[in-house]
């Protein structure tokens, strides 16, 4: 069985999720979708989520479905997040993966190519409750049927230095990309730059969705991110650089975490996107001035989606009580009182993310309620950016954001960056 060589895909961008410090308890009700009893033992591991202050939880969720279904037991087993990959290379190799477990989209492909996961669109019935975004995270290409629930999960907003657009005359945030790309013109006339990182083939996959186009990111196997409509994006950065509209740091720091954020920050710049809980946890503790300037507003196109995801083995031994227990875990009221220990983090049903206000605690500042507004409105359209599961990783992603760079300096062709990051990814995939 070959699953080694492409199974740790990603590994950098979903380790991002594990959570480390939740606290609390709490379970509901759940019934079962696969035919057969729902009985005897069900072993669940889950990623980095053991401690002092969210043990509580699952401990509380496996007592709690054992009292509802009696004859189960449930195992709780939790892996470091150093590892991790390794480890679940081991259990499927060897034909001992738990029953239910935690794993990222591109983990859970290759086990479903190796034949070791449920089917859930097939084995569940409550399959469609779920996030339309997470279920895709989790339905590939080549294979028939969805390989795990959606779990938790993540996204980013825009946000705007107001005062900054208020110099171009703007009274409220622009309402797509291109009208970014025009403010941003307007505000470079004045000396003031909007555009606080470089575009990137992820970035610009939703970029071109809002334009209400498709971006192709793998054909027939292959990256194929160097389109027309990617040159026109890369090209229309040139001119507004020449503009001044885009910071010298979005150039310098190209392919550096955060550095789009942390450019913000600073209050030169009007334009960044981040996570749901950034007011609060980030620009209240390290840019408390600009709080008063800076507004939120949902994510353009189709919003990135990070996700996590409880999947269900196909070896199971109890395979309704696993089905069952997996239903369980991440039901809406489950999901809820996980979300309220997992600040930033958003539920994987649909029904769970109509009112954040059940989960998410209170604000720090107005805006902060609004960014969680809008977070949970966007996660239905939130799709995971590029390609899962194709081997476009984090170094061919900052490798593109340099070549990009260096076209909007204007040393390259848009169409020259783009090829080279395209011949990079291609050459660099795992096979």
């Amino acid at each position: 069985m070959k699953i080694r060589s492409t199974i740790a895909v990603g590994i950098a961008a979903v380790a991002a999720l594990a959570l480390t410090s939740c606290t609390g308890s709490g379970a509901a009700s759940g019934g079962g979708s696969a035919d057969g009893e729902i009985t005897g033992t069900v072993t669940f591991q889950t990623w980095s989520l053991k401690n002092d202050k969210f043990s509580p939880y699952f401990e509380n969720i496996a007592k709690s479905f054992e009292k509802e279904h009696p004859g189960t037991t449930v195992k709780w087993i939790d892996q470091p997040a150093d590892g991790y990959e390794d480890k679940i290379l081991q259990q499927a190799e060897s034909n001992e993966l738990p029953d239910v477990v935690n794993l990222p989209p591109e983990f859970a492909q290759e086990l479903a190519k190796a034949g070791q996961l449920a089917d859930l669109k097939k084995d569940s019935k409550i399959i469609s409750d779920y996030v339309d975004g997470g279920v895709a995270a989790y339905t590939y290409d080549g294979l028939e049927g969805t390989y795990a629930f959606p779990w938790y999960l993540g996204t980013e907003l825009n946000y705007w230095n107001m005062d900054l657009l208020g110099k171009a005359g703007l009274t409220a945030p622009p309402k797509t990309f291109d009208e970014t790309l025009d403010a941003a013109a307007k505000l470079g006339k004045l000396g003031i730059a909007t555009l606080s990182d470089v575009p990137s083939p992820k970035s610009m996959q939703i970029d071109i969705s809002d334009q209400g186009k498709t971006f192709d990111f793998v054909k027939d196997g292959k990256f194929v991110f160097d389109t027309p409509e990617a040159e026109a994006i890369v090209e229309r950065y040139a001119e507004l650089y020449k503009e001044g509209a885009v910071s010298p740091e979005a150039l310098q720091n190209a392919g550096t975490a955060n550095a789009n954020v942390d450019n913000f920050n600073k209050g030169s710049v009007a334009w960044t996107t981040a996570g749901p809980n950034y007011i609060d946890k980030n620009l209240a503790v390290n840019a408390p001035t600009l709080l008063p300037s800076v507004k939120v507003t949902g994510g353009f196109g189709e919003p990135p989606l990070f996700v996590q995801g409880i999947s269900v083995s196909k070896n199971a031994k109890n395979k309704a009580a696993a089905i069952a227990f997996a239903e369980y875990v991440t039901n809406d009221a489950n999901q809820i009182e996980f979300m309220k220990l997992a600040a930033g983090f958003f539920p994987g049903t649909k029904k769970a993310n109509e009112d954040p206000s059940a989960f998410a605690g209170s604000a720090q500042n107005p805006e902060q309620a609004e960014a969680t507004k809008f977070a949970a409105a966007q996660m239905d359209k939130a799709r995971v950016p590029g390609a899962p599961g194709s081997g476009y990783v984090d170094s061919m992603e900052n490798y593109a954001k340099q070549q990009i760079a260096l076209a909007i300096k204007g040393d390259i062709s848009a169409k020259d960056a783009l090829k080279k990051a395209q011949d990079y990814a291609n050459q660099n995939v795992s096979k």
